[in-house]
């Protein structure tokens, strides 16, 4: 695992077609439309399948015009691939073949081992493609959910999966265009560190979120929710689609880590029949 020292020449982006215009897609959008010609970038195009999310985005000013068609992004000199999970390794094995020499692909999914493996399966060669996760989201989907700024200083995995310096200088410049800093990981190694600091809470946060709270509480819970609630809660306001892709995507590690936390609960559980002072001892071992 490495940290990417500084290029000294960063190569041309060109025009950057971004397929996905939801919360990440317009937050890449306005950091690259801000980034401009300083990024070696001519401009950058948005595409969705939803028309009007790809509007909204635009009217943030993550793009400088929306694609009609899909295959339009095909004559972009960087792909950039911003849609759930499942989505990505569809469009990188529907996409990929068609894709022309020389052009760069690049990926924004949280799982990154279904991802590279499409991209092994699909992607000629000639085209410069790397995973790429940007660690910036929210739970807000959509255009509206993003955070404009968030990017700047972040850590942007990128994940190669074969020999390809191209792939990697490319990569690495999208990353500086955003703002943000690389930080170079086997996919593998990826997926297994952010099953439990990421995916893993999202399961606990929709997992709490539905715990009965009991009979006869509606008029006084809203009194009674604390702000570790809320702040425990949080990532259960994402979109239940979204979840599902890259927990299902990444769901080998994601069950070792819940394996996990259910040994750590009947720990819990067990030191809870053993008074405050074993409790305490326990806590304290992980606080």
């Amino acid at each position: 695992m490495t940290e990417a020292a500084p290029s000294a020449a960063e190569p041309r982006l060109g025009t950057v077609a971004i397929i996905g215009a939801g919360q990440v897609g317009t937050m890449l959008g306005c950091a690259l439309v801000g980034a401009g010609a300083t990024a070696s970038i001519d401009e950058v195009t948005l595409f969705d399948r939803d028309a009007s999310v790809a509007r909204e985005s635009l009217s943030h000013g993550a793009g400088h015009r929306v694609l009609a068609r899909q295959l339009e992004a095909l004559e972009a000199d960087t792909v950039i691939l911003a849609a759930p999970v499942p989505a990505i390794v569809e469009l990188v094995d529907e996409l990929g073949p068609q894709l022309g020499p020389g052009t760069a692909l690049i990926d924004t999914g949280s799982a990154k081992r279904a991802v590279v493996d499409a991209m092994r399966r699909s992607v000629p060669a000639s085209v410069h493609a790397i995973g790429g996760h940007p660690m910036a989201g929210t739970e807000r989907p959509g255009p509206g959910g993003a955070r404009l700024g968030a990017l700047r200083d972040a850590t942007f995995v990128l994940t190669p999966f074969r020999p390809d310096p191209e792939a990697l200088s490319r990569g690495r410049a999208v990353v500086r265009a955003v703002g943000a800093s690389p930080l170079e990981i086997d996919a593998d190694l990826h997926d297994r560190v952010v099953a439990r600091t990421s995916h893993l809470p999202h399961v606990m946060a929709f997992a709490l979120a539905s715990v009965d709270l009991g009979a006869g509480t509606r008029d006084i819970a809203g009194a009674l929710t604390s702000t570790g609630y809320l702040s425990a809660t949080r990532l259960a306001g994402s979109d239940p689609d979204m979840v599902a892709g890259f927990l299902t995507a990444n769901s080998t590690e994601v069950r070792g880590a819940l394996h996990d936390l259910l040994d750590a609960l009947t720990r819990l559980g067990a030191a809870l029949e053993q008074g405050p002072h074993v409790l305490a001892e326990l806590l304290r071992a992980h606080s």
